[in-house]
């Protein structure tokens, strides 16, 4: 993907975060504040219709009171004369009150006389609302009774949810003792309903109402962790509901308001336009961008680019950009040019130093290969000096020559021919070891020399292939690798070694490999510091395109290799072991030498504390077995 497809991706996915965000900002602020304020609208008409139906209720006590503080109400509980009942409770006297029910009771509770009529249609509601002759037994009317205080709530007729108010009878002037309460009730009919909400200024709703005699309603409440009414919402209407307790506290009448959605509707309206306006600008603001910036960025950066790919795919170092532009794409253009400058400069004197630097680096290979082979070869001279210097030649002369001095068949001349013998005998074990040493630094010097003859032959016209036998080959590397790393480790061969016979190869380029590797193993074994660790040996020959490949793998129980340096043990200098001492040179010698004989070589490890793996991979010209007096 290129810069200019990444620019124009990028500012879209601002212009859609924007937009995005925006969104957000609507339905998580403005909508929700425009909807706050109609539910608190509902809320507040609901107590609006609450208020009204306390108004009522306090109307029907003022009632209930004028009628309960009047003489004649006073005498007639005393004396029951029929023309109070006559003249008073008639059906256009309810009416008149506005009332349904109108009753009187005495201090038992006994009703004494009670009227429940339609107050409209002035008929009855073939309703007992004082079953048995008796005020309902609640215990809130029964303490108001006793105590001569007025009351009021609902309470549950057959006929629906009725306001009723209780007012002690007095003498008119507000003394007692009372003689009873006079009760007065107000169905609460749609009608009823529709005028408290009238005089709210709210369309009120009857949602539910308990009867007498039926299971409580369910309270509309807003649940734990709610405050206030229920609310509930639709495309058109903001619906808030209150449920009203009866005198027992019971749910009886749940009334429900409906707000038109008006606020909510104008504001998405209002909001959408804005939306599209802002989405039209963004659109306009977008388009201008991304043509300011092709003509003034995109386009000239593609230029450069351009150039730039055509100087690393050719040859040709000769053309320029001449890009001339006084902002930072006219320095880059101008430094490009200036550094295909120095390019072309250092491409002239790198050719000029390739061969000697070649030379140079060949050399310094050799140089390391031969220093590994005459470590192992100066320890064998060294252990064949010491076993020389500490041979008991002087002590031998000395007893031959005080043999001399002694007359035949003394006991001092038994003793010095007995002296004589064991010292022979142990300076003919020094030379038989020295004959052993004497052949080792032999083959060593021999390893030393191939080396040098293989280097002259290869300078000369390509390196040896020789038929190759791999087991006897790893027993000749362990000849010319040092004992302080042998000693560190214990070598494994694999029965594949055998199985694979003879092999043609380049011998001594393979030789000095292996002896690298086992070195290589030795210190990680070392370093890792658990003792003899085992280096496994195996080889391998696998189908390759073309022919067959010699796979020879050894792995050590070392410290391993960090994944992050497996592709770097191989470069010439880099070493995981410090920079003290000749490091980082077998290895790349070792890839360099695998690589000119069109084979690779490469390392593989668990991580670190798990040990490494070397893998060498070399083209076999002709895996016809050969037999094994042609091997080395």
């Amino acid at each position: 993907m290129n810069i200019r497809a990444k620019v124009i991706i990028l500012l879209l996915s601002v212009f859609a975060t924007l937009a995005l965000v925006e969104w957000g900002v609507e339905r998580a602020l403005l909508l929700p504040r425009f909807e706050q304020i109609e539910t608190d609208s509902a809320r507040t008409a609901m107590r609006r219709v609450s208020f009204g139906v306390g108004q009522a209720l306090a109307g029907l006590q003022v009632s209930a009171n004028d009628w309960g503080n009047w003489a004649d109400t006073y005498r007639f509980m005393q004396d029951r004369n029929g023309a109070f009942v006559h003249e008073n409770l008639a059906p256009v006297a309810l009416r008149q009150l506005h009332l349904t029910a109108l009753a009187f009771i005495d201090l038992d509770g006994r009703v004494v006389i009670s009227r429940a009529l339609d107050g409209v249609a002035l008929e009855s509601l073939g309703e007992d609302l004082f079953p048995g002759g008796e005020m309902p037994k609640t215990a809130q009317w029964r303490r108001n009774l006793a105590e001569g205080r007025p009351a009021q709530g609902l309470i549950a007729t057959r006929n629906g949810a009725m306001l009723a108010a209780l007012s002690p009878v007095l003498d008119g002037f507000g003394r007692g003792p009372a003689r009873g309460m006079v009760f007065m009730g107000r169905l609460l009919t749609p009608t009823e309903i529709a005028d408290i909400g009238a005089r709210s200024q709210t369309d009120v709703v009857l949602d539910a109402v308990r009867r007498h005699g039926e299971p409580p309603i369910a309270a509309a409440s807003g649940g734990p962790g709610t405050m206030g009414d229920p609310v509930s919402e639709s495309d058109a209407t903001t619906s808030v509901r209150h449920t009203f307790a009866d005198v027992d506290g019971e749910p009886v009448l749940t009334l429900r308001v409906d707000v038109p959605r008006q606020i909510t509707t104008g504001a998405a309206a209002t909001v959408a336009y804005a939306r599209l306006f802002t989405f039209g600008a963004a659109l306009l603001v977008l388009i201008i961008v991304l043509l300011v910036l092709d003509r003034e960025v995109l386009a000239p950066l593609s230029r450069v680019t351009r150039h730039a790919s055509a100087i690393g795919s050719g040859d040709d170092l000769t053309p320029r950009l001449g890009l001339t532009r006084a902002d930072e794409i006219g320095t880059l253009a101008s430094e490009l040019d200036r550094m295909v400058d120095r390019l072309a400069e250092s491409r002239r004197r790198l050719i000029d130093n390739s061969f000697e630097s070649g030379r140079a680096e060949l050399a310094r290979g050799i140089l390391h290969n031969i220093g590994n082979a005459m470590t192992p070869l100066g320890v064998r001279v060294a252990k064949l000096q010491a076993r020389l210097r500490d041979a008991p030649v002087a002590d031998l002369e000395r007893a031959l020559a005080a043999r001399a001095s002694e007359p035949e068949g003394t006991e001092r001349q038994a003793d010095l021919d007995a002296f004589v013998r064991l010292v022979a005998t142990e300076l003919a074990e020094s030379v038989r070891l020295g004959e052993a040493d004497a052949e080792v630094i032999a083959r060593q010097s021999g390893a030393v020399q191939a080396a040098l003859t293989d280097q002259m032959r290869s300078s000369r016209g390509g390196t040896v292939i020789e038929p190759v036998d791999l087991r006897a080959l790893v027993d000749q590397t362990l000849e010319i690798v040092p004992d302080t790393c042998r000693d560190e480790i214990q070598l494994v061969l694999d029965p594949s070694l055998a199985a694979t016979g003879t092999v043609r190869v380049p011998r001594t380029v393979l030789r000095l490999v292996l002896q690298n590797l086992v070195i290589n193993a030795a210190e990680a074994t070392r370093a890792a510091g658990r003792g003899r660790g085992r280096v496994h040996l195996n080889a391998a020959l696998v189908p390759a395109d073309g022919g067959t490949q010699l796979h020879i793998t050894c792995a050590d129980e070392g410290v391993g290799i960090d994944s992050t340096h497996l592709d770097r043990v191989f470069e010439r200098g880099f070493s995981t072991k410090g920079d003290t001492g000749n490091r980082g040179i077998g290895l790349h010698w070792c890839a360099t030498a695998v690589a000119s004989l069109g084979g690779r070589i490469w390392a593989a490890s668990d991580g670190h504390g798990r040990g490494a793996r070397f893998h060498v991979s070399l083209p076999v010209p002709d895996s016809t077995p050969v037999p094994a007096t042609r091997a080395a």
